[in-house]
């Protein structure tokens, strides 16, 4: 299942087009100096600055005990758009580097650099103006696979092929409002539901689990307990500050996500 799952939501994680800035990211609703998440169990804590665009300017990553585990620089070009960015591990070494190139307002394409600067992954994009509705992932300079996306609505058919056009999968997702927010994903193996609030939070999640970004992710508990229930208490500017998860919605939290926001003054 978790092969199926990160194939099928691999265009809408790292392939749609970038926003105007990172709010919608990370769920706020207006601008915001640094973020920080509190978190024991389900994430790892991080902090993040942004510039006074809305963009993230440093995402830093810290283990649970509070020690320093990672930190992801951004560059922006003169359009507002990420053009590099770059991680340093516990170690101060440059572990990782993304170059991004743009056709307009869309990602053209993502190349990822190792330690030893060598290309490991390369995404490869066509767009139809609306959409991305092309992709082409490359290992190592080798064309691995090609994901083709069909809209229609609020619903796009995915189809994934090797070069040599053997079906690896298919999958149809429905999504709210936005593409990067799937409410059902059926496929291969694979039927996943999100329920999502007026303010655009999961509130229910079937077969998949949320992070506090709202991205899905996959925990061997799934088979057992496949849903997740969340609720949240929020700010005076309505932006949600405490996230409780829980197994059923009269069940104990087996999960507390917090954050403190700093605005601009």
């Amino acid at each position: 299942m978790k092969k199926i799952l990160t194939l099928s939501v691999l265009v809408a994680v790292c392939a749609c087009h970038p926003v105007a800035n990172d709010l919608e990211k990370y769920a706020l609703n207006c601008k915001a100096v640094e973020l920080s998440l509190q978190s024991d169990t389900l994430e790892f804590p991080y902090s993040v600055l942004f510039n006074d665009k809305g963009c993230v300017e440093t995402l830093t990553t810290f283990g649970f005990d509070g020690s320093f585990r990672f930190k992801e620089s951004c560059t922006y070009d003169s359009k507002g758009r990420l053009s590099e960015s770059v991680g340093i591990n516990d170690e101060q070494e440059t572990e990782i580097r993304y170059e991004y190139e743009y056709d307009g307002a869309f990602l053209r394409e993502c190349r990822v650099y190792g330690m030893n600067t060598q290309e490991m992954h390369r995404y490869v994009h066509e767009n139809d103006g609306h959409h991305i509705v092309r992709s082409e992932y490359y290992g190592e300079g080798e064309l691995e696979y090609t994901m083709t996306k069909t809209f229609s609505g609020s619903r796009y058919e995915e189809v994934t092929r090797r070069p040599d056009g053997e079906l690896i999968g298919k999958a149809t997702v429905d999504f709210f409002k936005t593409e990067t927010k799937p409410s059902r994903i059926l496929g291969d193996g694979v039927d996943i539901e999100i329920e999502y609030n007026d303010k655009g939070l999961p509130v229910k999640s079937r077969n998949v689990v949320l992070n506090s970004r709202g991205e899905l992710q996959w925990t061997p508990d799934l088979d057992e307990r496949p849903e997740r229930y969340y609720t949240y208490e929020y700010d005076e500017r309505g932006n949600w500050i405490s996230r409780a998860d829980r197994f059923h919605p009269d069940s104990a939290a087996y999960a507390v996500l917090t954050r403190i926001i700093r605005y601009q003054k």
